[in-house]
């Protein structure tokens, strides 16, 4: 359990740039953390980056935090729980390994090609959505004492988490709206860079999950230029859903 020392440092480190930081430093004390992340999921297809941190055995970089922002957070099975709790401030853990992933696109990035093999997370509802706390290991899984004294520091973890992204806000500068378009774009290419620009813009706004109305308006166009756009771009791909689109996008990590 943590002590005194390493909850004061926490404390005083709420809402600054070095929480995180401190916070992998204070777990890792009692257990090999190689990554952890913050995000908190909201309904409707939501999703806020709020904070993360590594040790120098995992790297994962802004571009895979968008890429998570972007397509991956949808496939991301806590995303289940967001319906699962009876009040605010409730807390409930759980525990993530290769075999328990159903989606194989999800599976092959985080485990397979990232080297991760086992995820602890610590869920609570607060501020209309999910705050979840994840805590990762590559190489070896945690240990099951570990996963007992995660368990039992959930309720000072979670509001630990909750009380920081209430002060600090969401480390999210780098992923505007428009960043996220510019990258799905630039992954629409290395999919078949034969799309038009126009091909590629509504492409991304479906992976954003926005409707044809929505796509039409932000773009400045017709609906039914929309509609043909999207058509044209399917078809060239070869595809005839968003879904089948989203696993397109996932082979071009």
């Amino acid at each position: 359990m943590l002590g005194p020392d390493a909850i004061a440092r926490l404390v005083l480190d709420l809402g600054g740039p070095h929480f995180s930081e401190s916070l992998l430093q204070v777990l890792g004390d009692l257990c090999e953390v190689n990554h952890l992340s913050v995000v908190h999921l909201e309904d409707q297809d939501r999703v806020t980056y709020i904070l993360s941190a590594n040790d120098e055995t995992l790297n994962i970089t802004p571009e895979m935090q968008q890429l998570y922002l972007t397509i991956y957070y949808r496939l991301d099975p806590n995303n289940e729980f967001l319906q699962a709790f009876e009040h605010e401030g409730q807390v409930i853990t759980r525990r993530l390994r290769q075999q328990d992933i159903r989606d194989q696109g999800y599976r092959r990035l985080w485990y397979d090609k990232m080297g991760i093999v086992d995820r602890f997370s610590i869920l609570v509802r607060a501020d209309k959505g999910l705050y979840c706390l994840n805590l990762f290991r590559n190489q070896t899984p945690f240990p099951d004492k570990s996963i007992e004294t995660f368990d039992a520091m959930a309720p000072l973890l979670a509001s630990l988490v909750v009380k920081h992204a209430r002060l600090a806000g969401a480390l999210s500068s780098f992923m505007t709206r428009d960043a996220q378009i510019d990258m799905l774009i630039m992954r629409l290419n290395k999919v078949d860079a034969s799309l038009s620009q126009r091909e590629k813009e509504v492409c991304a706004r479906v992976l954003l999950g926005m409707s044809s109305d929505g796509i039409a308006l932000d773009l400045g166009v017709k609906l039914q230029s929309v509609l043909t756009y999207r058509k044209r771009a399917y078809s060239r791909l070869n595809i005839s859903s968003q879904n089948e689109l989203f696993g397109l996008c996932l082979t071009v990590v």
